[in-house]
């Protein structure tokens, strides 16, 4: 197990500058954002030169591309939106197979209209769920074509905010191609706090088989409110969340994110100690 980041934790379009910030914080693994080269985190078309650009520059660093983020509402209100973005992750679907990158990230999103990231009650209904399904028929096709598996995670504020949920969309999809991101901060609320190792037990129990890609962020609680923090700065307990990877067999890239530039060496450094 090896550590990873975030491309985007580097706030630059310069894939050169990326890179060399990765290289001097003895990173080799991303979970890749097109930003990072200049271009939009969904284009709408990726030419040749492009493409020829990122993997030659990432290959002079030695950079290994192992996930590419392929984030839009799967379940948006606005359903020309839905239709867009169905649209686009096709393409990058395309362009993760161009850069030989075997995993697209999902969102699996909010009802909220203001951001995908943020809950609405919306979520629990039937019709959210029927749009979920449909944007999964949509996409698939794609990743099947390019051979590309299609990462998903439990998000507090997203349809997906449960283990039990993820287990319910991965056995509904039926499909090889989607798998889990496994993200133990992202399983916590307040009240589950006191109960911290059942809840990492059972999001293993129920998805370890299925984990392509882990992430490593952190969470800090003032008793009502999550805040996210970085990896080895808040509560989690890493050690165990470590240990139950490898228990299930992991040992791919443990992806850091949500945390600054500034952070990155400092929390680095805790996870390779930890794996």
């Amino acid at each position: 197990m090896e550590i990873g980041i975030f491309s985007r934790t580097y706030e630059t379009k310069d894939l050169e500058e990326t890179c060399c910030r990765m290289r001097d914080d003895g990173i080799r693994h991303t979970q890749f954002n097109l930003s990072n080269a200049g271009l939009p985190t969904l284009p709408d078309h990726c030419s040749d030169k492009d493409i020829d650009r990122i993997l030659r520059i990432t290959g002079e660093y030695g950079i290994i591309l192992d996930a590419l983020s392929g984030t839009f509402n799967m379940i948006d209100p606005d359903e020309d939106a839905r239709i867009r973005g169905c649209r686009q992750f096709a393409v990058q679907c395309s362009i993760a197979a161009a850069l030989h990158i075997p995993i697209v990230s999902l969102c699996t999103g909010s009802k909220n209209r203001e951001s995908k990231w943020k809950w609405h009650d919306d979520n629990t209904s039937q019709e959210a769920w029927d749009d979920l399904m449909r944007s999964t028929e949509a996409i698939l096709p794609a990743a099947e074509k390019y051979n590309i598996i299609l990462g998903v995670e439990t998000e507090a504020s997203n349809i997906i905010n449960t283990p039990e949920m993820a287990r319910k969309y991965l056995d509904t999809a039926g499909s090889d191609h989607i798998r889990i991101i496994m993200d133990g901060a992202n399983l916590f609320l307040p009240d589950r706090l006191p109960h911290m190792h059942e809840v990492l037990d059972q999001a293993f129990r129920l998805l370890g088989k299925d984990i392509v890609i882990a992430h490593a962020k952190d969470f800090s609680c003032d008793g009502k409110k999550i805040s996210f923090v970085a990896a080895g700065k808040g509560q989690l307990d890493y050690p165990y969340y470590i240990r139950l990877l490898k228990n299930a067999g992991y040992d791919g890239p443990l992806v850091m994110h949500g945390l600054s530039a500034d952070e990155v060496p400092e929390s680095a450094e805790y996870l390779r100690k930890l794996v």
